[in-house]
């Protein structure tokens, strides 16, 4: 697989994790699946990454929090998952029409051990490699009636610029109306607390490509922002920071805001 896509393994490897506990975040059982010994070789670079790895599991529950509402609130929702990876979304939660994009080895590996037909949601999965396919190809051949929201989940943090605004004016020219769920770390932050995490990301040939201030280039594109949070804030909803959060908002403002899942509305 690719550098980028083995990084897969590294959120997969950090849900399995938090589902053996006693008291889950994400409660993914799903993820052990995928953890074979070239999967299990990748994670143990980061195992020891104990921060990181905790904001990958909140930001994942902060996710399937929102998208449970958006199912509560509309049960044919539309759910494309851009840069899927090992996401067991659609087996864990109720209601939608799945479809899920990545890279061709990747969508190959995961059909034979979590088949889309044993999914009591609709599931479709459409191979796509990013380097060489038009994205705009295989979303004409996604459904065009109804709501959709867009998840990039681990996806934004290694594009450039250039890179965003292209995804989003392809996301646009198909679909004028939809919502979008993403994760956003600002360079700040990556630098101040991301430095080691980055450097095995690029050892591994997958660096981080952050950006000063990613929520603009969103803004620009003409989204509305309809909710953000936290992830250091969540995780102390959560219980996993014991940190009280008025000490947070008071010292630690800029890292409070610098890592946090936004939904977006054109």
């Amino acid at each position: 697989m690719k550098p980028i896509t083995d990084t897969a393994f590294y959120c997969c490897g950090a849900r399995m994790l938090d589902a053996a506990q006693d008291q889950p975040i994400c409660g993914d059982d799903y993820a052990q699946l995928f953890m074979c010994a070239y999967g299990m070789k990748i994670f143990e670079r980061f195992k020891a990454l104990e921060q990181s790895n905790a904001s990958i599991i909140v930001r994942h529950r902060i996710m399937d929090d929102m998208l449970r509402q958006l199912l509560y609130n509309n049960h044919d929702l539309n759910v494309v998952t851009i840069g899927a990876g090992f996401d067991s979304r659609p087996y864990r939660l109720h209601g939608g029409h799945w479809f899920e994009l990545d890279e061709p080895e990747l969508i190959a590996y995961k059909d034979i051990l979590l088949p889309s037909d044993q999914c009591s949601n609709p599931l479709h999965r459409e191979p796509i490699n990013f380097d060489t396919e038009d994205l705009v190809d295989k979303l004409l051949q996604l459904p065009h009636s109804g709501p959709v929201v867009f998840v990039l989940e681990g996806v934004v943090n290694y594009l450039c610029e250039s890179d965003i605004q292209n995804l989003l004016g392809e996301l646009d020219y198909e679909f004028p109306k939809h919502r979008l769920m993403c994760d956003l770390v600002n360079r700040e932050t990556v630098d101040k607390y991301g430095q080691t995490l980055n450097q095995v990301l690029t050892a591994m040939g997958a660096p981080f490509q952050s950006v000063d201030h990613p929520e603009a280039i969103f803004l620009q594109s003409g989204y509305q922002a309809r909710e953000a949070v936290s992830v250091m804030d969540a995780s102390l909803d959560l219980g996993i920071s014991l940190v009280p959060k008025f000490f947070l908002r008071s010292f630690f403002q800029a890292e409070v805001t610098g890592n946090s899942v936004c939904m977006w509305e054109k």
